[in-house]
């Protein structure tokens, strides 16, 4: 087990919350918790796991519950409608004080052994991005998602290679971000790059390990975001004039 309340004192932090979406993922959301615990320990006054269900129909409402009574560290927010990994990553932000935020899928495909070097990174950065080296997705989520980064980075000015991975984030960083978000689906990540380079904050990109999935069934581009998605480029590509503006209206 980590010393936690260690690093995050050597590195002026005192609290870390990770928001961990969850849909239909019964076979691995009890494992996930265990690994993050073992890791990290049951350290509430250090460390939140705060499980956002997106209206899971399996039985992965009924596990987070019951973890929630074994394990002090963890929460469940269980939302009204399915929103998606991504939005329900920014429910689990919006409902803690900790000062450091972080998330990570309910798959178990990105394991919680980077946090210490992330923390390290976070110290004298603004946001943490990760890149997933090496990828263990299939062929096709592999290309698509290539795609979809390099238009990404050559629109909007990313830091990321990797801009739907994990990510790490001052809470008081967010805030400045959050009230400018307005994306229903996975490009809110996008969103919160773009909005980080328009205010010139420090970032940095780590790398960090990626597993094979190992239970449960990926969940894939899903016809949400297949729809969102492009309106919300279009949206931003028309908006890009006025996020550039915002430093300047912030000082």
């Amino acid at each position: 087990m980590t010393q936690l309340k260690n690093f995050l004192n050597e590195n002026n932090f005192s609290k870390l919350s990770i928001a961990i979406p969850t849909y239909n993922e019964e076979s691995n959301i009890a494992l996930m918790i265990e690994e993050c615990i073992d890791f990290l320990g049951d350290q509430p006054d250090v460390l939140e796991l705060v499980i956002v269900n997106d209206k899971s129909t399996d039985m992965s409402l009924k596990i987070a519950q019951d973890l929630t009574k074994k394990y002090k560290s963890v929460h469940l927010i269980d939302n009204g409608e399915n929103i998606g990994c991504h939005p329900s990553q920014l429910v689990g932000w919006n409902n803690t004080d900790a000062d450091v935020l972080y998330m990570l899928p309910s798959d178990r495909q990105i394991p919680p052994n980077s946090i210490p070097e992330l923390l390290t990174n976070l110290k004298n950065n603004d946001i943490v991005w990760t890149n997933r080296v090496p990828r263990n997705d299939p062929y096709f989520r592999k290309v698509v998602s290539y795609f979809y980064n390099f238009i990404s980075r050559k629109l909007f000015n990313l830091i990321p290679n990797d801009v739907d991975s994990a990510v790490m984030i001052r809470n008081e960083s967010f805030k400045r971000i959050n009230k400018h978000l307005d994306s229903k689906s996975a490009f809110i990540q996008v969103q919160i790059g773009f909005l980080a380079s328009i205010m010139k904050f420090n970032q940095i990109q780590v790398n960090i390990s990626h597993r094979p999935r190992m239970a449960g069934a990926a969940k894939g581009i899903n016809l949400h975001d297949v729809t969102w998605v492009p309106k919300e480029l279009l949206s931003l590509l028309q908006q890009r004039k006025k996020f550039r503006n915002l430093r300047i209206e912030e000082e």
